[in-house]
């Protein structure tokens, strides 16, 4: 996939859509986290117990990890960059004076309001007032 060029107006229309994903994500992955973390000892539950308990464990694993997987597809589609999944990072490739830029953006933000340069990530971000200077 190529990538697609954002203005910070077309930035802004992706996030209900980018904001719905990372929160799903997010809880799917701490679901999946919530599976592994289960530990079933084997001698202090019957065979059988055990062996259905194991089975169910891994279906929802698998069912979980698929929805993970398919969901990621869909934020992809929006064609912006997951940069940290935990803090709900995400940029969006910009043109600035004939160079690229990533417009920057973080769950929890209410708009596409910062940018940095595509070398310098989270710490050198500026306000987007300084692209129109």
């Amino acid at each position: 996939m190529s990538k697609k060029y954002f203005t910070v107006e077309g930035a802004q229309k992706q996030l209900h859509k980018i904001k719905k994903s990372l929160s799903k994500l997010q809880n799917l992955k701490k679901a999946i986290g919530d599976i592994t973390s289960v530990m079933i000892d084997p001698e202090e539950i019957e065979y059988e117990e055990f062996a259905e308990t194991s089975t169910k464990l891994s279906k929802d694993f698998h069912k979980l990890y698929y929805e993970f997987y398919k969901e990621l597809e869909k934020l992809e589609e929006t064609r912006c960059l997951l940069k940290d999944l935990e803090q709900g990072m995400v940029d969006f490739y910009c043109k600035f004076e004939n160079r690229d830029v990533l417009l920057c953006w973080k769950f929890g933000e209410e708009r596409v309001k910062v940018w940095h340069e595509t070398d310098s990530g989270f710490a050198g971000r500026k306000p987007i007032i300084d692209l129109e200077q």
